[in-house]
């Protein structure tokens, strides 16, 4: 069965650029959002990613507070269920979705 990767549409203010991130898991049940175009994560989600309905605003401080570092192998590439999206409270967060067969993200209609 192929694996299915929820996305969400964030900022990186390190790079002044939107990305989508893919919602991850880790072996030890720690969610982070991982933007492969930069190579890098994060665990503050809600901090980058722009929820259902919000307009978007750059300057927003919650953007500099979060946390991002490099993406490790270690982190591993095990999407996040949509059960462990609804227990994080992320739901509201995800944009869309990527099977592991494609580059692209299919975006939610809204």
């Amino acid at each position: 069965m192929e694996k299915i990767f929820y996305a969400a549409d964030a900022y990186v203010s390190t790079y002044a650029q939107g990305a989508d991130l893919l919602i991850i898991k880790s072996a030890n049940g720690t969610l982070y959002g991982a933007s492969f175009e930069f190579d890098i994560c994060t665990k503050d989600i809600e901090k980058v990613a722009i929820k259902k309905g919000e307009i978007f605003n750059e300057a927003d401080k919650k953007f500099e507070e979060a946390e991002w570092m490099e993406f490790t192998d270690d982190i591993g590439t095990t999407p996040a269920s949509w059960l462990d999206i609804m227990d994080s409270g992320l739901s509201n967060f995800i944009s869309g979705y990527q099977l592991e067969s494609e580059m692209t993200i299919h975006k939610f209609k809204t």
